[in-house]
C-alpha cells in the first residue's frame, strides 16, 4: 500500500510563482511535506506550474527537492525518494488555501 505525502502549508501564489521565474538561480520555496503525522520543511527548487482548472488557486506543480539543503534530515528524505518522491516529481496545490498532495 502507498503512503500519502500531503503538502500541509507552502507559499502564496507570487511566491510560487517567483520560485519559478528564478528557476536559473536554483531559488529554494519551502513546503510543509506531512506523512504518518510527521510534517518536515523540505526545500523545493520549481520546475514548472500548469493551472489545474480555471480558478487561478489551483496548480500543478513540477519540482525538484533541493537535497543539498535537506541532507539534514536524511531519515525523511530517504523515505521520502524511496516511497513517493522523486529526485523530479509533480503535486497538486492549492494556493487558496496552501495544502496539497504529491502526485505520482
Amino acid at each position: 500500500m502507498k503512503t500519502t505525502i500531503t503538502i500541509a502549508s507552502g507559499p502564496s501564489r507570487e511566491e510560487l510563482f517567483d520560485g519559478l521565474r528564478l528557476f536559473i538561480e536554483k531559488r529554494v520555496i519551502n513546503f510543509n511535506f506531512k506523512k504518518n503525522g510527521t510534517e518536515i520543511k523540505v526545500p523545493l527548487i520549481i520546475q514548472g506550474i500548469e493551472a489545474e482548472d480555471g480558478s487561478g488557486e489551483s496548480w500543478i506543480i513540477k519540482f525538484a527537492i533541493d537535497y543539498k539543503k535537506f541532507i539534514v534530515y536524511p531519515l525523511f528524505c530517504g523515505e521520502l525518494a524511496s516511497n513517493s518522491v522523486d529526485l523530479k516529481s509533480k503535486a497538486y496545490y492549492s494556493t487558496k488555501n496552501r495544502t496539497g498532495t504529491i502526485l505520482n
